[in-house]
């Protein structure tokens, strides 16, 4: 029963998405900020667990990247419609995490069934960086705190690690073998 653990964490992790977006177009800071602190703890636990007891499943390989897509770009929506993040730093992570997962969804039904992207650790990088900014950007409008510098240099490396993080999985899936044509 414990190996379904970071599954079950992950599934949490996709059921406080709601509540984190409404908190934050409540404009109820305190909450959302609990609410996502909550969520990237579980999204780190869940993948120690994985890895440090072989838990891994192709499920849980599938669901946890896009649990993390999901929670960033809800928290993200909600802040830009607060006017608390530029339109322009959301577009450029919608057009990065539908790139990936169309990829991943071409290459897995048109060239090699089961396929599930392995993690680059610029992905992983651009993961925590959003994050950082998510929650600096709450605890700014939570306690009125000037984190101006600090989120405008967060939001220069998220762009970067967006862009560079896009060219990664690009470069992985363009390495990976091709189906026959002749076949």
């Amino acid at each position: 029963m414990l190996r379904h653990t970071p599954n079950l964490l992950t599934l949490a992790r996709i059921l406080l998405i709601p509540w984190i977006a409404w908190a934050l177009f409540e404009a109820r800071y305190a909450e959302a900020a609990a609410l996502f602190a909550v969520a990237v703890v579980s999204d780190g636990v869940d993948g120690f667990l994985a890895r440090r007891f072989g838990w891994q499943t192709r499920l849980g390989a599938i669901l946890d990247p896009l649990a993390d897509k999901a929670m960033i770009l809800a928290a993200m929506v909600a802040l830009v419609a607060g006017g608390l993040l530029p339109l322009w730093l959301l577009v450029l992570l919608l057009v990065r995490d539908l790139g990936i997962v169309a990829g991943a969804t071409h290459y897995n039904f048109f060239v090699h069934e089961g396929f599930v992207p392995r993690p680059l650790l610029i992905g992983k990088l651009h993961v925590f960086l959003v994050a950082m900014l998510i929650l600096v950007v709450i605890a700014s409008a939570w306690q009125g705190w000037g984190l101006d510098g600090l989120r405008d240099v967060l939001m220069v490396f998220v762009a970067l690690t967006t862009v560079l993080s896009a060219y990664g999985y690009y470069r992985q899936w363009r390495a990976l073998p091709r189906k026959d044509s002749n076949a």
